[in-house]
């Protein structure tokens, strides 16, 4: 069944990068159409709380809100919805992959259990571990939106 593009959407892991990117609407994105086709249900979005709770904290910072120009309330409606329209990822092992971001595991943990692709700006971030092999891909949102959608 094909998802919108030429290919099967393959289910993702939105970097929170992505997310901001595309909380700014600027059409022409790549980072936006990659959030509609999550907010429209092309796109499966894999999510785990931990997940959502970077969502709800970067999009609420100052700065991001003044990026962004969402109010506090909206950035906070938007990651409802993007809980609303997710798969939820049980974490039932924990991956250590030690990436020279440690808050960066967290994407990869989900990606792993979910056999996702991880949409990301800083894809060597996630290429440089020891799990590069366990059943997940990383795309920057050009690469993912000119695919599938």
């Amino acid at each position: 069944m094909s998802l919108g593009g030429p290919h099967q959407t393959p289910p993702i892991v939105l970097d929170t990068n992505v997310l901001v990117a595309g909380a700014c609407r600027h059409k022409g994105s790549f980072a936006y159409e990659v959030l509609l086709g999550v907010l429209d249900g092309r796109v499966p979005l894999m999510l785990t709380q931990s997940i959502a709770l970077e969502y709800l904290d970067v999009l609420q910072r100052p700065n991001v809100l003044t990026l962004t120009e969402l109010t506090l309330e909206q950035s906070a409606l938007l990651v409802t919805d993007l809980i609303g329209l997710s798969i939820h990822v049980q974490i039932n092992f924990a991956w250590r992959p030690n990436l020279l971001d440690e808050s960066d595991n967290k994407f990869i943990e989900a990606a792993i259990h979910a056999g996702a692709t991880i949409v990301t700006y800083d894809e060597r971030d996630y290429l440089s571990g020891d799990l590069a092999t366990y059943g997940y891909s990383v795309m920057s949102p050009h690469d993912f939106a000119t695919r599938y959608l």
